[in-house]
């Protein structure tokens, strides 16, 4: 089953189950307005913990060396691109009840740093391919991902630091993860680090 969900194969699933926990929520919920706060904290949960898995893959293969740890690294790319699909699905939600809900506008402070990482984010899902890393070099390409990744991270764990209880994992999963590539770094200074 695992191989036959590879690569850009990986994006098919996870675009189904997205459309359909959409139309499911608006179904029970009888309206795309009245089902919006059934979908915004669902998608930003399941949009982190694919980055979650992008983020920590190079680090978990490196810690944990498997056959599941090599298929996230070898399928990080089309997780990152998985995350995008559903962030800015999740981004859209997120637009249509400020613009939709009444009450619902946002302080400009909040604001300006999500639109940051969801330029970068944008930035890092057009160039997530082979032509794109010629096209820059893989300097600059690694270094607008991992510039890209380390900003999105601090702007989750930004989000799970208020007074939220529910979100005491997602702050749990963010300080983790950074351990692991805390942990993947120091393993491998020295050592040529995986892709």
């Amino acid at each position: 089953m695992a191989a036959r969900l590879e690569g850009s194969k990986l994006l098919i699933p996870l675009a189904l189950l997205l459309a359909a926990g959409v139309l499911l929520a608006i179904t029970a919920a009888g309206s795309y307005l009245a089902a919006l706060p059934l979908l915004m904290s669902p998608t930003a949960d399941v949009a982190f913990i694919l980055f979650a898995l992008a983020f920590a893959a190079s680090s978990l293969a490196r810690l944990l060396p498997n056959a599941g740890t090599r298929y996230l690294l070898r399928n990080r790319r089309y997780i990152g691109l998985g995350f995008a699909m559903v962030h800015f699905t999740h981004l859209a939600l997120v637009l249509s009840s400020i613009t939709l809900v009444a009450g619902q506008a946002r302080e400009p402070g909040t604001l300006v740093p999500g639109a940051i990482a969801y330029l970068l984010l944008a930035l890092m899902a057009v160039t997530s391919n082979d032509a794109s890393v010629r096209r820059l070099g893989p300097r600059r390409w690694k270094q607008l991902h991992k510039f890209g990744s380390y900003y999105i991270w601090l702007i989750f764990l930004a989000t799970s630091l208020p007074s939220r209880a529910g979100n005491a994992w997602m702050l749990l999963a963010c300080l983790l993860v950074l351990a692991l590539r805390i942990a993947a770094y120091r393993r491998g200074r020295g050592k040529k680090a995986p892709a």
